[in-house]
Order: structure tokens, then sequence, then C-alpha cells
């Protein structure tokens, strides 16, 4: 009886390892980036980078002076997130963002009413829209959204 409580006990054990290695992100999780998207929280490479890290894994790619990490369809703001980003510590940006498989106009409606702050749509070669935070909506394709914060390194920053 013993041997088999045993194998039950290791059973569970593995079980509840295998969860958890593929549990879904904490539920301080979209807090916490939707805070960084909206530019309403202080932030550095290297917090974004091993947070995303403890929550996400590894990045799924580097791309664009940036870590690319799968969301794992984290909600924020009321939509369903596919990747976020950090940059990477030799860019000249401090930037952390999220791609949202959504038109432009059903994210900013989502984000505008779930966190109260509006977005003005910029003059320019391409649209783009600010909020008075400096947060950012760049449409990537008809039904593709990119969300994003970013600082530039002004010398006065490490």
């Amino acid at each position: 009886m013993s041997r088999l409580k045993s194998t039950i006990l290791f059973g569970l054990a593995v079980a509840f390892f295998i969860l958890n290695a593929h549990a879904a992100v904490p539920s301080h999780f979209g807090d916490k980036v939707e805070n960084a998207l909206a530019c309403r929280s202080e932030w550095s490479t290297d917090y974004w980078r091993s947070y995303f890290r403890q929550y996400l894994q590894q990045p799924i790619r580097t791309w664009g002076e940036a870590e690319w990490f799968d969301a794992q369809k984290a909600d924020l703001a009321g939509n369903q997130t596919e990747e976020v980003f950090v940059n990477v510590p030799e860019s000249g940006a401090l930037m952390v963002g999220a791609l949202i498989k959504k038109p432009l106009a059903d994210v900013k409606k989502n984000i505008e009413s779930r966190m109260g702050f509006a977005f003005v749509q910029l003059a320019g070669p391409y649209p783009r829209w600010l909020s008075k935070f400096g947060s950012v909506l760049v449409e990537v394709g008809p039904q593709e959204t990119k969300w994003y914060c970013a600082r530039w390194h002004l010398g006065n920053r490490p």
C-alpha cells in the first residue's frame, strides 16, 4: 500500500509541476503591464526583461531591438494580447509594448473605456494615436495593433 501511495504522490507532484510550468499569467500581470503601456508607472528594461522571463519564459524572438514574448493571450484593457515586448539593453530606448490582433479602433475603444484616458491622432507619414501620458497606438495591419510606451535615453538615465 505504501508503494502505491508513493507512486500516486509522485504522479501528482509531476502533474502539479507540469500544470504550473504552463500556468496562465498571474492575476497582477494585466494591471502591471497596462500601467506600463499607459506610461503611468516607472519601469526599466531590466525589470521588464526579468518580469517577462519569470512569467512568460524565454523570448520567442529578438527583433527590432526588442525581445518578444508569447503573452499567452493575456487580457490587457479588454484586449486579448498575442505578444509583449521590451527593448534590448543596447537599444537607445526604454520601451515596453504589446501586439494585439484586433483593429486599432477596437483596441482604442477598449483602452479608453477601461482605463479612462483618450488617444488623439497625430499627423505624420503613418497613423499614430497618442495619449496625454505618452502611450502610443499604431496600426500594424488592418487586424493588428501595437500598443506601447517608449522613452529615449537622454544621458540622464542608466
